[in-house]
């Protein structure tokens, strides 16, 4: 009999607990917590401080990333590279590898982690780098493979 009574007392303080104590969690559309300090979001990626070296894309484990370099001769006859960038963050795991190899400092991750999209297209980016300065790319190819 006196087991029964304390298991009844041992729910009942466990009751009262759970009504006393704040939930877990919140209502999420309508309150929102914010990130910590070295959260891992939607990408950003500054192609002005590119400098097509392609760290990036050899050290992406989900293979996001894909540098097409080339070679172009100006009208003046001085050859330099040019380039772009290509991203398809649907792939992406958010490991922040990429942003950890950049030299340049071109990679980063912001805090916004609504990513969701209705077609795949919207997944992708693609940005476009100025002229590099050949001794800051190591590319010998047209393309990187």
């Amino acid at each position: 009999m006196a087991r029964k009574f304390s298991i009844a007392a041992m729910a009942m303080e466990l009751m009262e607990s759970l009504l006393v104590r704040k939930p877990a969690t919140v209502m999420y559309p309508i309150e929102r917590l914010a990130p910590p300090d070295r959260f891992r979001g939607r990408m950003r990626y500054d192609p002005d401080s590119c400098t097509l070296c392609g760290l990036c894309q050899r050290d992406c484990p989900a293979d996001v990333i894909k540098v097409v370099r080339k070679r172009v001769e100006r009208e003046d006859g001085k050859k330099e590279t040019v380039g772009h960038v290509e991203f398809e963050m649907d792939r992406c795991v958010f490991c922040g590898q990429c942003a950890y190899s950049c030299n340049s400092g071109s990679i980063t991750f912001t805090k916004d982690f609504e990513l969701a999209q209705p077609q795949r297209q919207l997944f992708m980016m693609k940005g476009e780098a100025e002229e590099v300065d050949d001794d800051a790319c190591d590319a010998d190819t047209e393309v990187v493979p």
